[in-house]
């Protein structure tokens, strides 16, 4: 971690410390999340990534019982003090901290709005389809008495759109559909008697949703969907940290990338590593175009508009900053995953949680 979010972090001690003990990890973990998420948005622009993390992360303190109060004072205090740490940096602009402000206010607005999507899960008037889902993805369905599928396709999904979910076009009753949703995501049971299959039918769905939306799908036998719903969150998790376009994924669409989420030790690592990088919009610019070019120089410097020697100095600068050459392609594979480990981080993964708060 760098010496700037270390800074932030510090100044937080009391305010985490302040928190109930038994909610006091948590509170560490929203913290960093929130301040390493605030501190790669330099320029005030947000994507639908960040926009879906923030979202996430006040659904996430919804269902866990925190009271709204708390939440904002806990995490406002965190805009606060990462604005204070900027304004002191020597070199920041009165442009960029006008630009942080607006982001920390961007975060604030998207984080309640998250917390607020708890409410929909809560709705008494639900659906009887809507009762069946909850029950098979809680892994309390009675399996064996033939009232369900023999196998799913579960579907985790996130969208950042501004257009209400309708139930309808999800919930398929007569051919087994089942479907919970809250107001930007949720999960869809399609019965499915090979992955394939199931797949076609999530990506269908998929398609019938607002965009942007990621979607992931694990195949499961009825006893096993709430692990399918578990490996469903970690492919959509690790989808939006990869920054892949929205779009249904399997595991094996996003296998490198969940293998580093999966491993902290090693994502901590690559974080180090390309925080560097992150920090100056030029260089990250320039890596994504390589990236994104597959590593050919002349495309990426044509998509960029520079001359080839500029790009061949940047590429230069990436690696001095990071010890990786990007012009190797073994190494450029390590940055790619580098970022990815990096998204996750400022990112916190889109769980959809199931707790219900009202019966």
């Amino acid at each position: 971690m760098n010496g700037l979010h270390t800074e932030i972090r510090t100044r937080l001690l009391g305010d985490v410390e302040r928190v109930p003990p038994a909610q006091r990890k948590k509170a560490h973990d929203l913290v960093t999340m929130a301040i390493a998420l605030l501190c790669d948005d330099g320029e005030g622009g947000w994507d639908a990534r960040e926009i879906a993390a923030a979202r996430t992360m006040g659904h996430s303190c919804a269902t866990d019982g925190w009271p709204l109060d708390q939440v904002l004072e806990l995490l406002g205090r965190a805009g606060e003090e990462t604005v204070a740490v900027r304004a002191a940096t020597p070199g920041t602009t009165t442009g960029q901290l006008r630009a942080l402000t607006e982001t920390c206010n961007r975060f604030l607005r998207e984080l309640l709005r998250g917390y607020q999507e708890t409410a929909l899960t809560a709705d008494p008037s639900r659906s009887a389809a809507h009762d069946d889902a909850m029950l098979l993805l809680k892994g309390e369905a009675p399996t064996d008495q033939g009232r369900f599928a023999q196998a799913y396709a579960v579907m985790a999904f996130r969208t950042v759109s501004a257009t209400p979910l309708d139930p309808a076009v999800l919930d398929d009753p007569d051919n087994g559909v089942l479907s919970v949703l809250c107001e930007h995501g949720g999960y869809v049971l399609v019965p499915a008697g090979d992955e394939e299959t199931g797949l076609n039918r999530c990506t269908r769905i998929q398609a019938s949703l607002p965009e942007p939306t990621w979607a992931g799908v694990s195949w499961q036998k009825a006893g096993r969907v709430p692990a399918g719903r578990a490996e469903a969150a970690d492919i959509v998790a690790s989808a939006l940290a990869a920054r892949r376009p929205p779009g249904c994924y399997l595991l094996g669409d996003v296998l490198v990338e969940y293998a580093v989420l999966t491993q902290p030790s090693v994502a901590d690592l690559l974080v180090t590593k390309i925080e560097p990088i992150t920090r100056n919009a030029v260089l990250l610019e320039t890596l994504r175009a390589l990236l994104a070019a597959d590593g050919n120089r002349s495309k990426a410097a044509a998509e960029l508009i520079i001359h080839r020697s500029t790009l061949d100095y940047r590429l230069q600068r990436i690696e001095q900053l990071t010890g990786y050459d990007p012009t190797s392609v073994r190494q450029l594979h390590v940055l790619s995953t580098a970022l990815t480990a990096h998204a996750a981080a400022t990112s916190p993964p889109p769980p959809l949680p199931l707790e219900e708060t009202a019966s």
